[in-house]
Protein backbone atom coordinates (compact mmCIF):
# COMPACT_ATOMS: atom_id res chain seq x y z
CA UNK A 1 0.00 0.00 0.00
CA UNK A 2 2.88 2.38 0.70
CA UNK A 3 4.00 1.97 -2.89
CA UNK A 4 0.80 3.65 -4.09
CA UNK A 5 1.63 6.98 -2.46
CA UNK A 6 5.02 7.12 -4.16
CA UNK A 7 3.11 8.01 -7.36
CA UNK A 8 1.36 11.02 -5.76
CA UNK A 9 1.59 14.04 -8.05
CA UNK A 10 -0.60 16.56 -6.22
CA UNK A 11 0.32 16.79 -2.55
CA UNK A 12 -0.84 18.97 0.33
CA UNK A 13 1.70 19.36 3.15
CA UNK A 14 0.53 20.64 6.51
CA UNK A 15 3.07 22.05 8.97
CA UNK A 16 1.91 22.43 12.58
CA UNK A 17 2.71 25.24 15.00
CA UNK A 18 4.56 22.94 17.39
CA UNK A 19 6.80 21.87 14.51
CA UNK A 20 7.59 25.36 13.24
CA UNK A 21 8.20 27.19 16.51
CA UNK A 22 10.53 26.89 19.48
CA UNK A 23 9.26 26.34 23.01
CA UNK A 24 9.46 30.11 23.51
CA UNK A 25 7.09 30.73 20.60
CA UNK A 26 9.63 32.05 18.09
CA UNK A 27 9.92 30.65 14.58
CA UNK A 28 12.43 27.82 14.36
CA UNK A 29 14.45 28.97 11.35
CA UNK A 30 16.51 25.78 11.16
CA UNK A 31 13.56 23.42 10.86
CA UNK A 32 11.74 25.75 8.45
CA UNK A 33 14.81 26.04 6.23
CA UNK A 34 15.17 22.26 6.24
CA UNK A 35 11.54 21.67 5.31
CA UNK A 36 11.67 24.31 2.58
CA UNK A 37 14.59 22.45 1.02
CA UNK A 38 12.66 19.18 1.11
CA UNK A 39 9.55 20.77 -0.43
CA UNK A 40 11.69 22.36 -3.14
CA UNK A 41 13.04 18.88 -3.89
CA UNK A 42 9.50 17.54 -4.43
CA UNK A 43 8.66 20.43 -6.75
CA UNK A 44 11.90 19.74 -8.61
CA UNK A 45 10.62 16.20 -9.24
CA UNK A 46 7.62 17.65 -11.05
CA UNK A 47 5.14 17.20 -8.20
CA UNK A 48 2.54 19.88 -7.44
CA UNK A 49 2.62 20.99 -3.80
CA UNK A 50 0.26 23.12 -1.70
CA UNK A 51 1.57 24.13 1.72
CA UNK A 52 -0.81 24.67 4.65
CA UNK A 53 1.31 26.36 7.27
CA UNK A 54 0.52 27.17 10.86
CA UNK A 55 2.79 29.38 12.90
CA UNK A 56 1.39 32.89 12.42
CA UNK A 57 -0.01 33.27 15.93
CA UNK A 58 2.94 31.39 17.37
CA UNK A 59 5.30 33.78 15.60
CA UNK A 60 3.31 36.90 16.38
CA UNK A 61 2.41 36.87 20.03
CA UNK A 62 6.00 37.20 21.23
CA UNK A 63 6.35 40.28 19.02
CA UNK A 64 3.44 41.78 20.96
CA UNK A 65 5.41 41.16 24.17
CA UNK A 66 3.16 38.28 25.26
CA UNK A 67 4.80 35.42 27.16
CA UNK A 68 2.28 32.76 26.09
CA UNK A 69 -0.39 32.16 23.45
CA UNK A 70 -3.18 34.72 24.04
CA UNK A 71 -6.66 33.66 25.12
CA UNK A 72 -8.68 36.66 23.95
CA UNK A 73 -9.86 36.98 20.35
CA UNK A 74 -8.47 40.51 19.77
CA UNK A 75 -4.97 39.46 20.91
CA UNK A 76 -5.12 36.27 18.86
CA UNK A 77 -6.09 38.25 15.78
CA UNK A 78 -3.41 40.87 16.38
CA UNK A 79 -0.81 38.14 16.88
CA UNK A 80 -1.88 36.48 13.63
CA UNK A 81 -1.64 39.77 11.76
CA UNK A 82 1.91 40.44 12.95
CA UNK A 83 3.04 36.84 12.73
CA UNK A 84 1.64 36.10 9.27
CA UNK A 85 3.73 38.88 7.74
CA UNK A 86 6.86 37.56 9.45
CA UNK A 87 6.10 33.98 8.41
CA UNK A 88 5.45 34.81 4.75
CA UNK A 89 8.54 37.00 4.52
CA UNK A 90 10.62 34.06 5.71
CA UNK A 91 8.98 31.62 3.25
CA UNK A 92 9.41 34.04 0.36
CA UNK A 93 13.12 34.48 1.09
CA UNK A 94 13.78 30.77 1.52
CA UNK A 95 11.81 29.52 -1.49
CA UNK A 96 13.26 32.29 -3.68
CA UNK A 97 16.69 30.78 -3.12
CA UNK A 98 15.31 27.65 -4.87
CA UNK A 99 13.77 29.74 -7.70
CA UNK A 100 10.26 28.97 -6.44
CA UNK A 101 7.57 31.65 -6.43
CA UNK A 102 5.11 31.55 -3.52
CA UNK A 103 1.57 32.87 -3.19
CA UNK A 104 -0.26 33.63 0.06
CA UNK A 105 -3.89 32.57 0.48
CA UNK A 106 -5.78 33.26 3.73
CA UNK A 107 -9.12 31.52 4.16
CA UNK A 108 -12.15 31.48 6.41
CA UNK A 109 -14.67 28.64 6.49
CA UNK A 110 -17.21 30.74 4.58
CA UNK A 111 -14.75 31.00 1.69
CA UNK A 112 -15.03 27.25 1.15
CA UNK A 113 -18.69 26.86 2.13
CA UNK A 114 -20.24 29.40 -0.25
CA UNK A 115 -20.32 27.67 -3.63
CA UNK A 116 -19.21 30.60 -5.81
CA UNK A 117 -16.27 31.46 -3.56
CA UNK A 118 -15.45 27.75 -3.23
CA UNK A 119 -15.13 27.40 -7.01
CA UNK A 120 -13.16 30.65 -7.33
CA UNK A 121 -10.59 29.48 -4.78
CA UNK A 122 -10.30 26.09 -6.48
CA UNK A 123 -9.73 27.79 -9.84
CA UNK A 124 -7.10 30.09 -8.33
CA UNK A 125 -5.22 27.19 -6.74
CA UNK A 126 -5.32 25.15 -9.95
CA UNK A 127 -4.03 28.14 -11.94
CA UNK A 128 -1.18 28.75 -9.49
CA UNK A 129 -0.15 25.10 -9.65
CA UNK A 130 -0.28 25.10 -13.43
CA UNK A 131 2.15 28.05 -13.38
CA UNK A 132 4.58 26.34 -10.99
CA UNK A 133 3.70 28.61 -8.06
CA UNK A 134 3.63 27.24 -4.52
CA UNK A 135 0.41 28.31 -2.71
CA UNK A 136 0.92 28.82 1.03
CA UNK A 137 -2.38 28.69 2.90
CA UNK A 138 -3.35 29.60 6.43
CA UNK A 139 -6.57 30.44 8.21
CA UNK A 140 -7.40 34.12 8.10
CA UNK A 141 -7.17 34.43 11.88
CA UNK A 142 -7.22 38.22 11.68
CA UNK A 143 -10.90 38.24 10.70
CA UNK A 144 -12.08 34.76 11.74
CA UNK A 145 -14.57 34.40 14.58
CA UNK A 146 -16.08 31.23 16.00
CA UNK A 147 -18.86 31.07 13.42
CA UNK A 148 -16.47 31.04 10.45
CA UNK A 149 -13.35 29.43 11.93
CA UNK A 150 -11.95 26.07 10.87
CA UNK A 151 -10.71 25.65 14.44
CA UNK A 152 -7.33 24.21 13.48
CA UNK A 153 -5.18 23.76 10.39
CA UNK A 154 -5.67 19.99 10.47
CA UNK A 155 -9.24 20.54 9.28
CA UNK A 156 -8.15 23.29 6.89
CA UNK A 157 -5.55 21.04 5.27
CA UNK A 158 -8.11 18.24 4.83
CA UNK A 159 -10.58 20.63 3.20
CA UNK A 160 -7.91 22.10 0.92
CA UNK A 161 -6.92 18.55 -0.10
CA UNK A 162 -10.56 17.89 -0.97
CA UNK A 163 -10.90 21.20 -2.77
CA UNK A 164 -8.10 20.42 -5.24
CA UNK A 165 -8.57 16.62 -5.13
CA UNK A 166 -5.01 16.03 -3.97
CA UNK A 167 -3.58 12.52 -4.10
CA UNK A 168 -2.04 12.75 -0.63
CA UNK A 169 -2.07 14.89 2.51
CA UNK A 170 1.12 14.79 4.56
CA UNK A 171 0.43 16.11 8.05
CA UNK A 172 3.80 16.89 9.64
CA UNK A 173 3.83 17.36 13.36
CA UNK A 174 6.16 16.89 16.34
CA UNK A 175 5.17 13.25 17.06
CA UNK A 176 6.03 10.10 15.10
CA UNK A 177 2.44 9.10 14.31
CA UNK A 178 -0.57 7.51 15.99
CA UNK A 179 0.68 5.67 19.06
CA UNK A 180 -0.31 2.13 19.99
CA UNK A 181 -2.25 1.63 23.19
CA UNK A 182 -0.64 -0.32 26.03
CA UNK A 183 -2.56 -2.89 28.09
CA UNK A 184 -3.05 -0.39 30.90
CA UNK A 185 -4.75 2.01 28.50
CA UNK A 186 -1.87 4.46 28.18
CA UNK A 187 -0.38 5.43 24.84
CA UNK A 188 2.97 3.84 24.06
CA UNK A 189 5.36 6.63 23.00
CA UNK A 190 7.72 4.38 21.03
CA UNK A 191 5.25 2.09 19.22
CA UNK A 192 3.46 3.55 16.22
CA UNK A 193 0.47 2.20 14.29
CA UNK A 194 1.90 2.22 10.78
CA UNK A 195 -1.28 1.75 8.75
CA UNK A 196 -5.04 2.06 9.15
CA UNK A 197 -7.89 1.60 6.71
CA UNK A 198 -9.96 4.72 7.24
CA UNK A 199 -10.39 5.86 10.83
CA UNK A 200 -12.19 3.08 12.73
CA UNK A 201 -13.83 3.88 16.06
CA UNK A 202 -11.14 1.94 17.88
CA UNK A 203 -8.50 4.41 16.62
CA UNK A 204 -10.13 7.33 18.43
CA UNK A 205 -9.23 5.75 21.79
CA UNK A 206 -5.57 5.99 20.75
CA UNK A 207 -5.77 9.75 20.41
CA UNK A 208 -5.80 12.73 22.71
CA UNK A 209 -7.39 16.15 22.49
CA UNK A 210 -4.35 17.63 24.19
CA UNK A 211 -2.62 20.35 22.18
CA UNK A 212 0.81 21.86 22.28
CA UNK A 213 1.44 25.08 24.17
CA UNK A 214 1.35 27.03 20.91
CA UNK A 215 -0.95 24.99 18.68
CA UNK A 216 -4.72 24.51 18.50
CA UNK A 217 -4.97 20.96 17.16
CA UNK A 218 -4.02 17.62 18.67
CA UNK A 219 -4.15 13.99 17.55
CA UNK A 220 -7.94 13.96 17.72
CA UNK A 221 -8.07 16.79 15.16
CA UNK A 222 -5.64 14.90 12.92
CA UNK A 223 -7.80 11.79 13.04
CA UNK A 224 -10.85 13.85 12.10
CA UNK A 225 -8.86 15.16 9.13
CA UNK A 226 -7.87 11.60 8.20
CA UNK A 227 -11.53 10.55 8.29
CA UNK A 228 -12.37 13.29 5.79
CA UNK A 229 -9.54 12.29 3.46
CA UNK A 230 -10.18 8.55 3.52
CA UNK A 231 -13.93 9.03 3.07
CA UNK A 232 -13.18 11.16 0.00
CA UNK A 233 -10.97 8.39 -1.40
CA UNK A 234 -7.51 9.76 -0.68
CA UNK A 235 -4.46 8.99 1.44
CA UNK A 236 -3.08 10.79 4.46
CA UNK A 237 0.13 10.38 6.46
CA UNK A 238 0.89 11.68 9.95
CA UNK A 239 4.62 11.87 10.60
CA UNK A 240 7.29 13.70 12.57
CA UNK A 241 8.53 16.69 10.59
CA UNK A 242 11.78 16.78 12.56
CA UNK A 243 12.90 13.40 11.22
CA UNK A 244 15.72 13.66 8.68
CA UNK A 245 14.50 13.79 5.05
CA UNK A 246 10.98 12.95 6.20
CA UNK A 247 9.25 13.91 2.95
CA UNK A 248 11.65 11.90 0.81
CA UNK A 249 11.19 8.88 3.07
CA UNK A 250 7.40 9.08 2.93
CA UNK A 251 7.32 9.45 -0.85
CA UNK A 252 9.82 6.66 -1.40
CA UNK A 253 7.46 4.25 0.37
CA UNK A 254 9.30 3.86 3.68
CA UNK A 255 7.24 2.66 6.62
CA UNK A 256 7.38 5.85 8.61
CA UNK A 257 4.58 7.61 10.44
CA UNK A 258 0.94 6.46 10.19
CA UNK A 259 -0.61 5.91 6.77
CA UNK A 260 -4.40 6.21 6.45
CA UNK A 261 -5.78 4.26 3.49
CA UNK A 262 -9.02 5.29 1.69
CA UNK A 263 -12.20 3.41 2.47
CA UNK A 264 -14.03 4.48 -0.69
CA UNK A 265 -13.47 5.34 -4.34
CA UNK A 266 -12.62 8.98 -5.04
CA UNK A 267 -15.60 11.30 -4.66
CA UNK A 268 -16.63 13.81 -7.30
CA UNK A 269 -16.28 17.50 -6.47
CA UNK A 270 -19.99 18.16 -5.85
CA UNK A 271 -20.29 15.38 -3.27
CA UNK A 272 -17.14 16.66 -1.55
CA UNK A 273 -18.75 20.07 -1.29
CA UNK A 274 -21.86 18.55 0.29
CA UNK A 275 -19.96 16.24 2.65
CA UNK A 276 -17.16 18.37 4.03
CA UNK A 277 -17.59 22.10 3.48
CA UNK A 278 -20.79 22.80 5.40
CA UNK A 279 -21.75 22.96 9.03
CA UNK A 280 -24.91 20.87 9.19
CA UNK A 281 -28.17 22.49 10.26
CA UNK A 282 -29.99 19.51 11.78
CA UNK A 283 -30.41 15.74 11.98
CA UNK A 284 -32.72 13.18 10.42
CA UNK A 285 -32.96 9.83 12.21
CA UNK A 286 -33.83 6.87 9.98
CA UNK A 287 -34.75 3.23 10.56
CA UNK A 288 -32.54 0.26 9.72
CA UNK A 289 -34.46 -0.51 6.54
CA UNK A 290 -33.77 2.96 5.20
CA UNK A 291 -30.13 2.66 6.29
CA UNK A 292 -29.71 -0.52 4.25
CA UNK A 293 -31.40 1.10 1.26
CA UNK A 294 -29.00 4.06 1.38
CA UNK A 295 -25.77 2.21 2.11
CA UNK A 296 -26.17 -1.15 0.39
CA UNK A 297 -28.47 -0.26 -2.51
CA UNK A 298 -27.55 3.38 -3.23
CA UNK A 299 -31.15 4.59 -2.89
CA UNK A 300 -32.53 8.03 -2.11
CA UNK A 301 -33.96 8.85 1.34
CA UNK A 302 -37.75 8.60 1.26
CA UNK A 303 -40.07 9.86 4.00
CA UNK A 304 -41.23 6.34 4.92
CA UNK A 305 -37.85 5.50 6.49
CA UNK A 306 -37.64 8.59 8.70
CA UNK A 307 -38.18 8.10 12.44
CA UNK A 308 -37.43 11.57 13.85
CA UNK A 309 -36.12 15.06 13.08
CA UNK A 310 -33.81 17.15 15.26
CA UNK A 311 -32.97 20.84 14.88
CA UNK A 312 -34.11 23.46 12.38
CA UNK A 313 -33.31 23.51 8.68
CA UNK A 314 -34.73 24.82 5.43
CA UNK A 315 -34.98 23.33 1.97
CA UNK A 316 -31.49 23.25 0.45
CA UNK A 317 -29.63 23.00 3.76
CA UNK A 318 -27.15 20.25 4.58
CA UNK A 319 -28.36 17.82 7.26
CA UNK A 320 -26.82 14.88 9.06
CA UNK A 321 -28.41 11.44 8.78
CA UNK A 322 -28.30 9.17 11.83
CA UNK A 323 -29.52 5.65 12.42
CA UNK A 324 -31.51 4.52 15.45
CA UNK A 325 -28.30 3.46 17.22
CA UNK A 326 -27.06 7.04 17.27
CA UNK A 327 -24.44 6.55 14.53
CA UNK A 328 -23.91 9.13 11.82
CA UNK A 329 -24.30 7.41 8.48
CA UNK A 330 -24.28 10.31 6.04
CA UNK A 331 -24.93 13.90 5.04
CA UNK A 332 -27.20 15.29 2.39
CA UNK A 333 -28.84 18.29 0.81
CA UNK A 334 -32.46 18.20 1.95
CA UNK A 335 -35.49 18.91 -0.26
CA UNK A 336 -37.88 19.94 2.53
CA UNK A 337 -37.77 22.09 5.67
CA UNK A 338 -37.67 20.49 9.13
CA UNK A 339 -41.36 21.29 9.70
CA UNK A 340 -42.36 19.55 6.46
CA UNK A 341 -40.11 16.55 7.09
CA UNK A 342 -41.75 16.10 10.50
CA UNK A 343 -45.18 16.05 8.84
CA UNK A 344 -44.27 13.44 6.22
CA UNK A 345 -41.94 11.28 8.36
CA UNK A 346 -43.00 7.63 8.29
CA UNK A 347 -45.42 8.13 5.39
CA UNK A 348 -45.29 6.87 1.83
CA UNK A 349 -44.28 9.22 -0.98
CA UNK A 350 -47.79 9.20 -2.45
CA UNK A 351 -49.09 10.75 0.80
CA UNK A 352 -46.92 13.89 0.54
CA UNK A 353 -49.58 15.73 -1.52
CA UNK A 354 -52.21 15.12 1.12
CA UNK A 355 -49.97 16.05 4.05
CA UNK A 356 -48.30 19.15 2.57
CA UNK A 357 -50.75 20.30 -0.10
CA UNK A 358 -48.28 19.61 -2.90
CA UNK A 359 -45.33 17.36 -3.72
CA UNK A 360 -42.24 19.20 -4.94
CA UNK A 361 -40.05 16.11 -4.59
CA UNK A 362 -40.57 12.39 -4.05
CA UNK A 363 -37.36 12.15 -2.04
CA UNK A 364 -36.41 13.94 1.17
CA UNK A 365 -32.77 13.63 0.03
CA UNK A 366 -31.95 12.49 -3.51
CA UNK A 367 -29.12 9.97 -3.83
CA UNK A 368 -27.17 12.42 -6.03
CA UNK A 369 -27.15 14.85 -3.09
CA UNK A 370 -26.26 12.22 -0.47
CA UNK A 371 -22.86 11.19 0.88
CA UNK A 372 -22.39 8.07 3.04
CA UNK A 373 -19.87 8.64 5.84
CA UNK A 374 -20.34 5.47 7.92
CA UNK A 375 -17.80 2.68 7.64
CA UNK A 376 -19.97 -0.40 7.10
CA UNK A 377 -17.66 -2.46 9.27
CA UNK A 378 -14.52 -1.97 11.33
CA UNK A 379 -12.09 -4.14 9.34
CA UNK A 380 -9.03 -5.78 10.78
CA UNK A 381 -6.38 -3.13 10.68
CA UNK A 382 -2.98 -4.10 9.27
CA UNK A 383 -0.04 -3.01 11.39
CA UNK A 384 2.56 -4.04 8.84
CA UNK A 385 2.81 -3.45 5.12
CA UNK A 386 0.89 -5.93 2.97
Amino acid sequence: MRQLITYSQRIVIKLGTGLLTTSEGRLDHDIINNLVGQIAGLIGQGRQVVLVSSGAIGAGFSLLHQTKRPKTLPLLQASASVGQAKLMRLYDDLFSSHDITVAQILLTRDDLKIRKRHLNIRNTLNTLLQHDVLPIINENDTVSVDEIRFGDNDLLSALVSNLIQADLLINLTSVDGLMEKAQDGTLHPTKIIHQLVGVPKSAMSHSTRATSKLGSGGMNAKLQAAKILTTAGEFMVIANGRKENILEKILSGEEIGTLFVPTKARMDSRKRWIAFFHQSKGKIIIDHGAQNALILNGKSLLPSGIKDVKGSFDMGDIVLIYNEDGEEIGKGLVNYSHTDVKKIAGHHTKEIDLLLGDRSYDEVIHRNNLVITLMVEDPAQPQEES
